[in-house]
């Protein structure tokens, strides 16, 4: 871009920071969140409503965990230029979708304007293999998928890059052992090695990872959330330079990679979700994306996918990866942090405002696209009229019991301290009312920690399968016993909750960690 003339600029995050690279910057990078944090006073900000063009990628993720942000966002840059009365292009990019058009004339595009391909169009065609496997127990599964990995890669590309995405940072490592075990039972040990080593040894030494150091060598790398950025970096660029054939990534970093290749085999689709302490399909958005990395079209005529899954999944996979992807919207399950900021910013006033800045959203137009997943009881004016003011109204009277906003008459909304500080520092509506409620002025550092541990930002803390007994041990480490949860007996060790507040201990007390507890540390430290 600079030999355009434009200055390009990524948010950061922290507000001051972000307001002075506006300011600056003709092009802005930037997420979902960080752009929803900055855009919520787009009327004391001039450099917001200055926006001519707003590019939005990956739009299917709309339908996602994080797709209520990403909604807002785009629903507020719609709302701006109508009521600054200035055209701001908006440009969506995003997979197959079954209901494109609902999505463009939430986005405002007419339909010269929305192109909407089938899956199969892509730069070069994608053959797909999806292999069962009748094991309902998952390391058995995994155990049994090791080998035809290997087969697959010998068919399919023999010679060509590939990547193997797995479920876990422990499976990374393990199959790209596997892998190297397999070729050296049949006397070639370094058939996935294609350069000379002294010409990859500079590299080398500049690894921390001990075992990628090993199996590098040998031509087959693995990326994992576990790596340092350097460890990361050098192995996206061995394998960009075809000195390695074959990369290992774990599902976490599907969407942080950016090296593609001709094979992609996916091994296995689901994961263990600490949060729910059970195990979970992918994403189908995680499955796409995953796919999509089988994509050379400067080097290939074509490209493979071989998917592994669990035989009753088998259909599943084939409808969805060969089918349109259909989207929903969350936000009538996130909307109290939303109304609160645009309460705060005067947005909404009172409760009609509401009903009106609800029918900018994606929610709006799918209500009575698909009524049954809404709850909605009929599909006439009247239905759709009663749904949304009930959903305002019980959004509201929450607000006003967390002390966030008071309603005055039974209709107009005005914020309060509380409110106006989850707005600005982007906590949430619950969280502001928990640390009200408990903190004081004689609170000792046992309890703050407690207190902040139990934020709701920490219930999506990862606990991994069988981490508990990890965290267990950690704790008789720390200065600072945890108390059991009211109504328990004892200290639950796959609570997110608790992990948070083992990890705030461990860093206050300089504690040395493991790679996977160290990078959870670093993700708590930046929520707080």
């Amino acid at each position: 871009m600079c030999v355009l003339g434009k200055k390009v600029v990524q948010l950061t995050g922290e507000t001051g920071t972000d307001l002075k690279l506006l300011a600056k910057g003709q092009i802005v990078i930037t997420t979902a969140e960080k752009w929803d944090v900055l855009s919520r006073r787009w009327k004391q900000r001039k450099n917001v409503q200055n926006i001519s063009l707003f590019i939005v990628d990956d739009l299917q993720l709309i339908g996602g965990e994080d797709g209520p942000v990403l909604e807002v966002v785009c629903s507020r840059m719609r709302y701006i230029s109508s009521q600054i009365e200035k055209q701001i292009r908006v440009v969506a990019l995003t997979a197959s979708l079954a209901d494109a058009k609902d999505v463009a004339q939430w986005l405002g595009c007419n339909a010269n304007a929305t192109f909407n391909f089938h899956p199969s169009v892509r730069p070069i065609p994608l053959e797909l293999h999806v292999q069962g496997f009748n094991i309902t127990h998952n390391a058995s599964r995994l155990i049994a998928m090791s080998k035809p990995v290997y087969n697959a890669i010998l068919k399919h590309s023999a010679h060509k890059p590939a990547i193997v995405f797995v479920p876990t940072r422990k499976h990374a490592r393990l199959t790209a052992i596997d892998l190297l075990t397999y070729a050296a039972a049949e006397g070639k040990p370094n058939r996935f090695f294609h350069a000379d080593e002294e010409d990859i040894k500079p590299f080398l030494e500049r690894m921390t990872d001990k075992t990628l150091k090993e199996t590098l060598s040998q031509g087959v790398a693995y990326i994992h959330e576990g790596l340092s950025q350097s460890d990361h970096r050098l192995v996206e660029q061995l394998f960009d330079s075809g000195a390695i054939q074959i990369a290992v990534i774990s599902r976490n970093l599907c969407w942080a990679v950016n090296i593609a290749a001709h094979l992609v085999v996916i091994m296995d689709t689901q994961f263990y979700n600490g949060k729910v302490h059970a195990y979970e399909d992918f994403p189908i958005t995680d499955v796409l994306q995953m796919v999509g990395r089988a994509n050379r079209p400067q080097e290939d005529d074509d490209a493979k996918c071989v998917l592994m899954c669990q035989s009753s999944k088998k259909d599943f996979f084939k409808k969805f990866l060969n089918e349109s992807l259909p989207v929903e919207s969350h936000l009538d399950h996130r909307l109290h942090d939303h109304f609160n900021a645009e309460i705060v910013t005067k947005t909404i006033e009172n409760k009609q405002d509401a009903v009106d800045y609800l029918t900018w959203t994606f929610l709006y137009r799918r209500l009575t696209q698909n009524p049954n997943y809404y709850n909605l009881q009929g599909v006439t004016h009247r239905h759709l009229s009663d749904h949304l003011s009930e959903l305002v109204e019980n959004t509201l009277n929450d607000l006003e019991q967390s002390k966030c906003i008071s309603i005055e008459e039974e209709i107009d909304t005005l914020p309060l301290n509380l409110g106006m500080i989850a707005a600005y520092y982007y906590i949430n509506y619950t969280t502001i009312e928990l640390f009200s409620l408990s903190l004081n002025s004689k609170t000792k550092i046992r309890g703050l920690l407690e207190i902040i541990a139990n934020a709701a930002e920490y219930e999506s803390v990862v606990v991994r399968q069988k981490e508990d007994m990890l965290l267990r041990s950690l704790a008789q480490r720390l200065p600072n016993k945890l108390t059991p949860a009211s109504g328990s007996t004892s200290v639950k060790f796959n609570d997110p909750h608790v992990k948070t507040n083992l990890l705030l201990q461990a860093h206050l007390s300089r504690l040395q960690l493991g790679a996977e507890l160290q990078q959870d540390t670093e993700i708590i430290l930046s929520k707080v």
